[in-house]
């Protein structure tokens, strides 16, 4: 498990990464904030299933390996607890999905996505925070066709 989360760290420490946003362009007023808490409570669940669909579609792809991290302390009162710090790539799509979704909706914990073969880490942190870290074009195309699918934007940022 330790090479797994130095292998997460190390990407995550990276400078450039991409994101996946719901908005086209970005705002640079605080009117940003009053449409993310509007957004929080009436677009949330679709964003979640839109994330959950695209990687249901990666995981297919590529080989992959899924951990949840950073669970609070308390964590024995959350759902899927039982799976920090597992691999949970050989549950069921269905069941993938709905440890993701409740991640995104409830904010707790983290999913990592590791495609190890391609070098590229998708880390999911709750609430609109999706970062895929790592350089691999053939990879990156493919997620950008599947945020464009799912009316969503693919940003890069440095």
């Amino acid at each position: 498990m330790e090479k797994i989360l130095e292998f997460i760290e190390t990407l995550q420490s990276s400078e450039t990464y991409h994101y996946i946003d719901f908005l086209p362009e970005k705002i640079s007023s605080d009117r940003y904030f009053e449409l993310e808490e509007y957004l929080m409570i009436n677009y949330l669940d679709d964003f979640s299933q839109k994330i959950c669909r695209i990687i249901m579609k990666m995981i297919t792809y590529y080989d992959a390996e899924i951990y949840l991290t950073e669970f609070p302390e308390e964590k024995s009162r959350f759902k899927f607890y039982e799976y920090e710090y597992k691999n949970i790539r050989s549950k069921s799509l269905q069941e993938i999905h709905k440890i993701i979704s409740y991640i995104i909706k409830n904010d707790i914990s983290s999913a990592q996505i590791i495609f190890p073969e391609k070098n590229i880490l998708v880390s999911i942190d709750g609430g609109f925070s999706v970062t895929i870290y790592g350089k691999n074009d053939e990879v990156l195309k493919l997620v950008e066709k599947l945020v464009k699918q799912e009316n969503l934007f693919l940003k890069f940022a440095f």
